[in-house]
């Protein structure tokens, strides 16, 4: 346990809903439209207090001081809330759906591009894990810290002892104690993870026959590997494949699209609040996102300004794109259309509260 007193943030009770409602209540949420015992009944059923919380950081606060409403939100009904953890709902069930679509066709493509070369299954998985680690190495090299690494021989050494310990907690205790100390020296970055990863599969039911076959790193053909990769995983082949190993620049408008589309699956993937960044600031725009967004989806200039704004408007619209780059198959297309004509509905049921 760490020392209370270098806590970052302030230690909070838990309280019951009725509480919560209160304490709502207290900055200024309004019950109008969903009422007290109604909103109660959503933070101990439907929801709780910290996931609808989040999203009323997209609200507005007085921020006078001088004001008696100082800190209160701004017209904020808890309706507005409970509506927004819906809404984040729907468009993380249609994020999934489309990344989906997104994975299985990167794949179609791959192999297709794979077979028409005429590669060799197997050279070419030697190939991508060779120039992984190379790339991940390199990496390293520019953050590393001799100074840091080196002060922590001492600690390598007492923990290293540990290991002839004939106490197996101790043992246990110095291998993690090494493991942490390598992630923390490296900053999480496995020059083999990769590899590694697909290890970790060999205990799931859907994968495990497929690893203990055919899941050696050290001769592996690549159509083992697509059906064992996470989604970062394949599409660290793709960039691999398409933009290094056949240099094609045809495709360069699809590679600044697919780490925004694999954030928004991640984050929909771990149930991340994805609406509530609508009032965060985008650190890193990526500039192509914007043009093509303009170019090949048609939308107005003045609302593709939100693409260099809102996160979740410029990794959704990334996603849409990289869809259109590479999903090819019209049902899919038209399915994928259905849905997001179903998700634009929902999202205007009840636009009166947002506007």
């Amino acid at each position: 346990m760490g020392d209370p007193g270098t806590a970052t943030t302030r230690e909070r009770p838990l309280i019951d809903a009725a509480q919560q409602v209160r304490h709502l209540k207290d900055r200024g949420v309004r019950f109008e439209l969903t009422d007290e015992r109604e909103a109660e009944r959503f933070l101990r059923e439907s929801n709780f207090f910290f996931k609808v919380k989040v999203f009323a950081k997209c609200f507005s606060r007085y921020t006078n001081p001088g004001s008696e409403h100082f800190g209160s939100y701004i017209n904020l009904d808890f309706a507005y809330l409970a509506e927004l953890t819906k809404l984040d709902h729907h468009l993380r069930e249609s994020v999934l759906s489309l990344t989906l679509d997104i994975e299985h066709y990167m794949k179609v493509e791959l192999n297709r591009m794979i077979m028409d070369a005429g590669d060799d299954p197997y050279e070419l998985m030697a190939s991508f894990f060779e120039s992984e680690h190379e790339r991940k190495i390199k990496v390293l090299e520019k953050r590393a810290d001799l100074d840091s690494a080196r002060s922590k021989a001492p600690v390598v050494r007492a923990l290293s002892e540990d290991l002839t310990s004939s106490d197996v907690r101790t043992v246990i205790y110095a291998l993690a104690g090494l493991l942490h100390l390598s992630s923390d020296s490296l900053g999480g970055i496995d020059p083999d993870h990769t590899e590694r990863s697909l290890a970790g599969l060999g205990g799931s039911s859907y994968t495990r026959g497929l690893v203990e076959k055919y899941g050696d790193p050290g001769h592996m053909a690549v159509w083992s590997y697509l059906e064992l990769a996470s989604f970062g995983g394949v599409i660290s082949l793709y960039k691999y494949y398409v933009f290094e190993r056949r240099a094609m620049k045809d495709e360069e408008a699809v590679k600044g699209l697919l780490f925004p589309t694999k954030a928004l699956r991640n984050a929909a993937a771990h149930n991340g609040n994805m609406l509530s960044t609508l009032g965060s600031k985008l650190r890193k725009p990526v500039g192509s996102i914007s043009r093509m967004a303009v170019e090949e989806l048609g939308i107005d200039r003045e609302l593709v300004s939100l693409t260099k704004r809102a996160p979740i408007v410029h990794d959704f619209t990334a996603l849409a794109l990289c869809y259109m780059h590479l999903v090819k198959s019209e049902d899919a297309r038209g399915d994928a259309a259905e849905r997001l004509q179903a998700l634009r509905r929902r999202f205007m049921a009840h636009r009166g509260y947002f506007s």
